[in-house]
């Protein structure tokens, strides 16, 4: 059974939390345009395997506070949010983050201690300027009109670029338009950040897992294996899957991948 818990901050956006378990170990952290609705299936799938699990709407997005401030957040301030969510929650030991959220788990994890990180098709250590260039190439003036709005949320009016940007050739076109359906808007602000606030491996002391998705167009194979390199480990692929893994993946195969991942202390940054 999945609940929502709300995390008052004086002074600060209120936070919406979805929880599974009272005692839950691992904190999920969506990416741009995402909401806390994309770890659902992973939530229902862990609760199933005993494990407590939170996913966080990061401020001004899904049923969290600061929704009329959105544009003034930055990456930082993410930061913030998904620390609050352990103070709040000291139980929370590991730290999932898909997309943005990668970039977010990983300067957390350079400043908090955890047991694990796991970036599932993660902005990369070296930002997403070469990334954004080559999907920009494919698809100019979806990028023109998002940049000219200055809107995240604009890259995905349209099923073919989408699906070209975000989903598998296989993937399902329910999939996608239930995407399409729950997208909101991101801070402009924060996004351009993941080309200038880079995380610093060597600040990072606890294991990390890189998982990527096969047909990832949005952070190529080249990105998420030269993130995998930074933190000493080799990035796992997973078949039929593209930028989108928590949508595409079996949620109980990538359940299990994640519950192996953080309990194998073989994979200790020496």
């Amino acid at each position: 059974m999945i609940a929502t818990r709300y995390i008052e901050r004086p002074g600060m956006p209120r936070l919406a939390v979805a929880m599974s378990g009272d005692y839950p170990r691992i904190l999920f952290v969506h990416g741009c345009t995402e909401t806390s609705a994309i770890w659902l299936p992973l939530l229902h799938a862990l609760g199933d395997a005993g494990i407590g699990c939170a996913a966080v709407d990061l401020r001004g997005h899904g049923s969290s506070d600061g929704h009329e401030s959105l544009q003034e957040a930055g990456i930082e301030d993410y930061v913030s949010d998904a620390g609050s969510a352990i103070d709040s929650m000291p139980s929370l030991r590991v730290v999932v983050g898909h997309s943005m959220g990668g970039l977010v788990s990983q300067l957390l994890a350079a400043r908090r201690e955890l047991d694990h990180v796991v970036l599932i098709a993660s902005s990369p250590v070296c930002g997403m300027k070469a990334d954004a260039m080559r999907m920009a190439r494919r698809h100019p003036w979806t990028f023109l009109m998002s940049s000219l709005r200055r809107s995240f949320r604009r890259l995905y009016v349209d099923e073919e670029v989408t699906r070209s940007l975000l989903f598998g050739s296989r993937t399902p076109v329910a999939t996608v338009r239930q995407f399409m359906s729950q997208v909101q808007e991101d801070s402009w602000r924060a996004g351009n950040e993941m080309n200038t606030l880079l995380p610093d491996p060597r600040a990072v002391r606890c294991p990390v897992t890189v998982i990527g998705g096969e047909e990832d167009f949005m952070v190529s194979k080249a990105s998420t294996d030269a993130t995998a390199a930074a933190y000493r480990t080799q990035a796992i692929y997973l078949e039929r899957c593209a930028h989108m893994v928590p949508m595409e993946a079996d949620p109980a195969g990538l359940s299990r991948l994640i519950i192996e991942a953080s309990n194998d202390r073989r994979m200790q940054v020496a």
